[in-house]
């Protein structure tokens, strides 16, 4: 039986990157990974932004970075209008951002276990004390910890199997994810602009999300997408059947050489109510940190992996594990990030509900410009002078179906941050709290014309 301070469960960018910072700072951590070590790769868009990686304590080797991007471009369905939205990143090379991330945690003294699976949690007296774990010989063994971390992905395998009564186990609904799949191709072509990240909205493509074209040099991209599991639960749709039917063999992936492909789950939602338990957080896609509008998940996997690392070791100096002492986890991460995600969450909502039509309209006449697109992906909200109200306002004449939902929407952004600006100090409150949270939603889905099912699980 292994003994731990820290147990980490899955090591993909939150999980490494937690053991690094709890072993850097001298506790002995566990980090449990259910494949080998050199295989540990996560299926995404592979872009991140600059602000995440200055914001590390370590400072990543240059062999991760493929490309240097200078922005994103939005294009409507018909492809008449483009935005050019200004904002420095990177383009990752997976395999080597996972390699060395966990190179990190295991100089740093974290303890790897890979080719273990972990098999759900071991609960004591209303105490996460450990995980039960299937390992490489078919034998189980039980880790024991102080404090477990899961960071296993959106499959969650600890966060999943706790109590339904427990706050953290919220579960994931298809209403609340994009079912995404890409390939990383070569083609016979010199990509246009491969300092711009491509995203296209198209409700026939990628209904109810958008379709990417990352490129990771001149002539290899990232290409995919990712459609509103919603739709996928109702009617059925596949990502890869439209990547099959829409871009397989279309004029961007002309000469399409593979050289991989896979496909995967995002949670794209509001936070969960709560991202700790006694002696339990939850961090990275485990969490549900990705951002809900344009789905980038690998810088809030690292922010959420640092602001859980330092409130265990606060943990630690108190010498309290329960709920109460890993409540401040919840309080920074939802000033750091978590408001914004809830305000982008009512966003991505309404955008859910626009046609190809009106998205053609309402990006023709301008309802937003580059610089308010922007700071909603960068703030969640809107800060708007009475001049710039009056200007929104006639560009708000022209489209007027898709102005209501617009206005509808920021109206709601509002409700939503006011909401969780006032979010509970302690888990006693969280009850009372919830229930708001659940009416403003309620009154919000109505106005859409949409049903959560989560609303009606409350």
């Amino acid at each position: 039986m292994g003994n731990f301070d820290v147990i980490v469960v899955g090591a993909g960018t939150a999980g490494s990157y937690a053991s690094y910072l709890l072993a850097k700072a001298g506790l002995n951590v566990a980090l449990i990974e259910m494949k080998g070590k050199d295989r540990v790769f996560k299926t995404t868009g592979d872009a991140i932004g600059i602000h995440h990686i200055e914001r590390m304590t370590i400072k990543p080797p240059s062999d991760v970075f493929m490309i240097k991007y200078e922005g994103a471009e939005l294009f409507s369905p018909d492809l008449s209008i483009k935005y050019v939205v200004l904002g420095k990143g990177f383009g990752l090379d997976m395999a080597k951002w996972a390699r060395w991330l966990i190179g990190e945690a295991e100089r740093a003294g974290a303890h790897i276990f890979d080719n273990h699976k972990v098999q759900g949690p071991i609960i004591e007296s209303g105490m996460v004390s450990g995980v039960r774990v299937l390992k490489p010989d078919g034998s189980t063994e039980e880790f024991r910890a102080k404090v477990v971390i899961d960071a296993s992905g959106v499959g969650a395998v600890v966060r999943s199997r706790l109590p339904r009564e427990w706050w953290v186990s919220e579960p994931l609904l298809p209403e609340d994810v994009s079912n995404a799949y890409r390939e990383i191709i070569q083609v016979d072509y010199d990509i246009e602009k491969p300092e711009f990240i491509k995203i296209y909205l198209d409700a026939n493509i990628a209904p109810g999300g958008y379709w990417w074209l990352f490129p990771k040099s001149r002539n290899i991209m990232n290409i995919g997408l990712g459609l509103w599991g919603k739709l996928s639960e109702e009617q059925g749709l596949n990502p890869r059947h439209n990547y099959d039917k829409y871009l397989a063999n279309s004029q961007y992936t002309r000469g399409r050489k593979i050289i991989h492909v896979g496909g995967g789950i995002v949670p794209t939602r509001r936070p969960l109510p709560s991202l700790v338990a006694n002696g339990f957080l939850a961090a990275g896609d485990a969490a549900v940190t990705v951002n809900p509008v344009h789905g980038g998940g690998i810088g809030p996997a690292l922010l959420s992996a640092e602001l859980a690392s330092k409130t265990v070791l606060e943990a630690f100096e108190k010498g309290d594990f329960t709920e109460r002492g890993l409540w401040r986890y919840n309080i920074e991460y939802l000033r750091a990030y978590g408001i914004k995600q809830a305000m982008l969450d009512v966003f991505r909502l309404m955008l859910q509900t626009l046609t190809n039509d009106q998205l053609n309209r309402g990006l023709k006449a301008r309802l937003l410009t580059e610089d308010e697109v922007l700071e909603i992906s960068e703030k969640g909200s809107l800060e708007l002078s009475l001049i710039d109200k009056l200007k929104i306002g006639l560009r708000l004449m022209k489209v007027p179906d898709v102005a209501s939902k617009l206005r509808l929407a920021l109206r709601y952004m509002g409700e939503v941050k006011n909401l969780y600006e006032t979010y509970p100090e302690s888990p006693s409150g969280l009850s009372s709290w919830y229930g708001k949270l659940t009416s403003v939603y309620h009154d919000y889905a109505g106005k859409l014309g949409i049903t959560l099912k989560w609303l009606s699980n409350t």
